[in-house]
């Protein structure tokens, strides 16, 4: 019932009359739709037969998505309030990503001046590259993004923590200085019961980017205060850096991770119990290196990552670790439309008590994507 009530009102929303100053409300989105062929293979309980499967898909190098922006200048102090209202959708099916959830990827209301900015309500982590907060997005960190398909090693793969938003959330960034950026993030949690309050898990981030010419460097230390966790051990905790330098012919992208009690990201085809995947939380380090170089016209790339964790409970985890291999070429049909083929191979290594349990994944797809 409530996915209809929402999608009846999604299309009103879009068709409201603009106050008298439109202009500074705009609509915007981005569609992307591909083709994957994949296969997975390896020992173990849970290895597949290696056959291959094919799939048309939504969101493979950006996220599907849709909406609404506005801006307005208070006076002539400087000072500007606005808001964003972001939705995220399969574009291959209509359906909203989050059932129940319209404005799943962001719904924000901000305001800044000569003193920074703040932006409170339903918010992407700053390590992440989900709406304006999210710090980590494809071209200050890795040019495949952030893994949406099966097998091509974006850097999700071989890092930890999920990209959700947070409900309750406030970011503070003060001015830039000297293309220095200060970043800050808290969340009061996602249940927004009162008698609820005191059983929410609370987001907490740091961050600092700084751009200047063909640098661009960001480094973001986030954790997470459990309602539950009985001392400081149990408490996930990241600290990611990321940066890239563009030569001209060639650009390489560096991304590194230390994770403490963590749990891991899980990797194939199915996107709520993936192929690889691991139980517990985790502490290790992971990173990726890749290189972009104009070519033909579009921009080629390739990319290795690599990830050694340790379980915090021997008896639920394994020793395990990730190695991933990707190329891909991208091709600008217009400033809106893009072409782009990856392929790649991940292969995950776990030892356990009964032996070494090896899991492997290929992929190649195509796609495009128009932005709006």
């Amino acid at each position: 019932m409530k996915n209809r009530v929402l999608a009846t009102l999604f299309p009103l929303v879009l068709a409201l009359p603009l106050p008298i100053n439109a202009a500074q409300v705009q609509l915007y989105g981005v569609v992307d739709m591909g083709f994957s062929m994949a296969r997975a293979s390896g020992n173990g309980p849970e290895a597949a037969d290696g056959s291959w499967s094919y799939a048309m898909k939504s969101g493979m190098r950006n996220s599907s998505r849709i909406g609404l922006r506005g801006v307005e200048e208070i006076g002539t102090s400087g000072i500007k309030v606005g808001f964003i209202l972001e939705n995220q959708f399969k574009a291959d099916s209509g359906e909203f990503q989050s059932a129940n959830t319209l404005w799943e990827r962001e719904s924000s209301l901000w305001m800044s001046g000569d003193w920074g900015k703040v932006t409170v309500g339903r918010l992407g982590k700053l390590r992440s590259p989900v709406g304006s907060t999210g710090l980590f997005t494809t071209n200050n960190v890795n040019p495949f993004g952030n893994a949406m398909s099966s097998f091509v090693g974006g850097h999700k793969t071989v890092t930890v923590g999920d990209y959700f938003p947070h409900n309750n959330s406030i970011v503070y960034a003060a001015p830039k200085i000297q293309g220095l950026e200060l970043f800050a993030q808290y969340s009061f949690g996602d249940k927004d019961d009162a008698g609820e309050m005191d059983d929410n898990d609370r987001y907490m981030a740091l961050a600092a980017r700084y751009f200047s010419g063909p640098l661009k460097a960001t480094v973001v230390f986030d954790t997470i205060d459990k309602a539950h966790a009985s001392d400081c051990a149990e408490q996930p905790s990241t600290v990611t850096a990321a940066v890239n330098y563009d030569f001209g012919v060639v650009q390489p992208f560096l991304l590194v991770q230390y994770f403490h009690s963590s749990p891991l990201n899980s990797v194939g085809f199915d996107a709520q119990r993936g192929y690889m995947k691991a139980r517990g939380n985790y502490s290790g380090f992971g990173g990726m290196l890749t290189l972009r170089s104009p070519l033909a016209g579009g921009l080629a790339k390739a990319g290795v990552g690599y990830m050694k964790a340790k379980p915090e409970d021997k008896g639920i985890g394994n020793d395990l670790t990730r190695l991933t291999f990707s190329v891909g070429y991208d091709y600008k049909i217009s400033k809106t439309f893009d072409l782009y083929m990856d392929a790649g191979y991940i292969q995950q290594r776990s030892e356990t008590s009964t032996g070494v349990w090896i899991l492997r994944g290929t992929e190649v797809l195509f796609g495009c994507v128009k932005f709006f």
